[in-house]
C-alpha cells in the first residue's frame, strides 16, 4: 500500500501536502509518494510556481509517472472508504477541514490512498511536528546574504512580521479569493505585541518591501529582510522565520509554517481572523488556540 499526495501551489502549500502524506505514512506504516505533475503543466488560473520541496531536507518520494484517478462523485467518495475495491481517492472539500475518518480507513492495508487538496489543518500533523522540524530545514546552511539577518535575530527579541502582497494585489483571481490584509491588521498586531514585548525588534519579510517601508510606522525598531534573487530564497527566509521568537503572520501558508515550526514555543503569535475572502470559514483547525487572532 502506498500514499500518493498531489502537489500544487507555492512552497508553503507544498509543505502542507508533503506533511499530510508524511503523517499518514507514519500512521499507517506505509510508503508515500509525491506527484509533482502539476508543475509540468502551464496554469492559466493560478500563479505559476516551481517545485521547491527539493530545497528542504525531506524524505523525497517522487512518482510523476502515476496517473491520478478522476474525482469520484459524492456517493462513491463515501463508499470507497469502506469497499475493498480499487484505490481510496480522497479529496479534501475544505482546505481547513479536519476529517478524523481519514485516520480510520478500514481497508488501508491493501489499498493505495490518493490525496488531493491543500490540507491546511494542523491536527493531521501535530504528532509529527518534531519530524517536520528536522525535515523542513534547508539542505544548505544560511546563505551569505541571510547570515547577518540570522545573527541579528538570534541577538534580539526578534519578531517575524510577514506581509504578503504580490499576486494578492496583482492577480484579479488571487485578489478575489484570498484578499490582501489591510494595514490596520498589522497596526493592531504591532500594538498588541509591544504591550508584552516593549523591546521587540521587528524583522520584515515581504514580497513588496517598498510598500512595507512606506506603510509601517517609522518609529519601530525594524530590519527589512531584503529579498535574494537565488532560487532558494523562500526556503532560506523560512529558516529565519523559525528563529524569531514572536510572529505576526500574513494569510500565507509560508508564514504559517514559520510560526508553527518556530524554535521558541513560548513566543507570541498573531494571526488574521480571516484567511481568505470568505470570512465565514472556521479556522480552528488552521490557527492553534494559543495564537491571538486580530481583525482583518
Amino acid at each position: 500500500m502506498a500514499i500518493y499526495s498531489y502537489l500544487q501551489g507555492g512552497l508553503g502549500n507544498q509543505m502542507f501536502q508533503y506533511a499530510i502524506a508524511r503523517a499518514l505514512s507514519e500512521h499507517y506504516q506505509s510508503t508515500f509518494l509525491l506527484d509533482r505533475s502539476w508543475f509540468d503543466v502551464p496554469q492559466a488560473e493560478t500563479t505559476p510556481r516551481p517545485y521547491q520541496l527539493d530545497l528542504l531536507n525531506i524524505q523525497e518520494g517522487i512518482d510523476s509517472e502515476v496517473i491520478f484517478p478522476k474525482r469520484p462523485n459524492k456517493l462513491m467518495r463515501s463508499l470507497q472508504k469502506w469497499l475493498p475495491v480499487g484505490p481510496v481517492i480522497y479529496y479534501q472539500q475544505n482546505a481547513f477541514e479536519f476529517d478524523e475518518q481519514l485516520l480510520h480507513l478500514k481497508a488501508m492495508a491493501q489499498r493505495d490512498l490518493f490525496l488531493f487538496g491543500y490540507w491546511q489543518a494542523f491536527p493531521y500533523i501535530d504528532a509529527i511536528r518534531p519530524i517536520l522540524q528536522g525535515e523542513f530545514k534547508t539542505k544548505r546552511s544560511a546563505a551569505e546574504h541571510y547570515q547577518a539577518y540570522l545573527e541579528q535575530i538570534r541577538a534580539s527579541e526578534a519578531v517575524m512580521l510577514h506581509i504578503r502582497r504580490g499576486d494578492y494585489v496583482n492577480s484579479p483571481s488571487a485578489a478575489k479569493f484570498h484578499g490582501v490584509l489591510p494595514l490596520s491588521y498589522y497596526q493592531q498586531a504591532i500594538e498588541a505585541l509591544l504591550l508584552n514585548q516593549p523591546n521587540a525588534h521587528f524583522f520584515i519579510f515581504s514580497d513588496d518591501l517598498p510598500w512595507a517601508k512606506e506603510a509601517l510606522p517609522k518609529d519601530l525598531k525594524m530590519t527589512f529582510v531584503e529579498n535574494s534573487s537565488k532560487p532558494d530564497a523562500a526556503a532560506q527566509e523560512l529558516q529565519l522565520m523559525y528563529e524569531c521568537k514572536h510572529h505576526i503572520i500574513a494569510n500565507s501558508s509560508l508564514s504559517w509554517w514559520g510560526a508553527w515550526l518556530k524554535k521558541d514555543c513560548s513566543g507570541l503569535v498573531f494571526a488574521p481572523n480571516r484567511w481568505i475572502s470568505d470570512s465565514s470559514l472556521d479556522l480552528s483547525n488552521l490557527l492553534p488556540a494559543n495564537w491571538q487572532r486580530i481583525p482583518a
